[in-house]
């Protein structure tokens, strides 16, 4: 039997909330997928669902992801993936912006029309995420 666990990852940078956020606006914009909102007042972004097969932003889908393993290898890497994910600006300490991103994901054989395989997050995309928000905030 299959549980789904959430994962919420924690980075804090030194850096002002404004300017996190203005770089957390660009990295979202920077993956090219569609928005399901962005707060800037409660500094909360999220995205829509968006599918996959095999790599998803430049990498391996199983670099992010565990969904576990099949006959056929990772289901990551093999099934199609659906993810959506989202990041907010905890401002709770002065002068730093911690960032808490969740991964919510799922992965089906391709054309089985199976039960969905929940997928848990490896920390490797919300690494991803802090690390170019730091980024453009130094450009």
């Amino acid at each position: 039997m299959l549980t789904r666990e959430q994962y919420l990852s924690s980075d804090t940078l030194t850096i002002p909330p404004a300017r996190a956020w203005s770089a957390l606006v660009q990295t979202y914009a920077g993956f090219g997928i569609p928005l399901q909102g962005a707060d800037p007042v409660g500094r909360m972004i999220a995205t829509n669902y968006v599918r996959a097969h095999g790599t998803f932003a430049g990498e391996r889908l199983s670099r992010w992801l565990d969904c576990g393993s099949s006959i056929t290898g990772d289901i990551a890497t093999m099934y199609e993936v659906t993810l959506r994910f989202g990041t907010l600006i905890d401002t709770s300490t002065t002068g730093r912006s911690i960032l808490r991103t969740a991964v919510s994901a799922t992965a089906v054989a391709p054309g089985s029309g199976t039960t969905p395989v929940n997928c848990n997050s490896r920390g490797a995309f919300e690494k991803r995420i802090a690390s170019l928000v730091l980024s453009k905030t130094s450009q």
